[in-house]
């Protein structure tokens, strides 16, 4: 993500000479692993359990856009584009109702950070959002 621009090239995007790995990178890492020591296992697991469920919600709301956009007819396709996504976003949001406060901070605030960031990456969506490529 750092050579693609997303992460700051300069930062993230520096491979070491020698052993061609991200040195700064894997520092960082170990780093927010330290801090990650001072959690609970259950405040940890909540935290990854709101980013899954709120992964999920945007899906699950992207069907139904999918289907609103490109107009598809049809009983079936309705229960399949628009009744069991919502009720699959109802259940995730009410999932994440039932976790942990502390964990819900945590995961509204690292949302708030990485939208800040994309706010400023694309300098307030004036510019396109930086794509990852796949080196094969």
């Amino acid at each position: 993500m750092g050579r693609d621009g997303v992460l700051p090239r300069r930062i993230f995007g520096v491979l070491h000479p020698r052993t061609k790995t991200p040195v700064f990178c894997l520092l960082l890492t170990g780093a927010v692993c330290l801090l990650g020591l001072n959690i609970s296992l259950e405040t940890a697991t909540s935290f990854i359990n709101f980013g899954a469920f709120l992964a999920f919600t945007v899906v699950n709301a992207c069907v139904i856009v999918y289907f609103v956009r490109n107009r598809r007819t049809g009983r079936a396709k309705v229960l399949g584009y628009v009744v069991a996504p919502a009720l699959g976003a109802v259940v995730t949001v009410y999932l994440m109702t039932r976790l942990s406060p502390a964990a819900l901070t945590i995961g509204l605030c690292w949302l708030a950070a990485g939208f800040a960031y994309l706010v400023w990456l694309t300098r307030g969506f004036r510019r396109p959002k930086p794509e990852l490529t796949v080196a094969q």
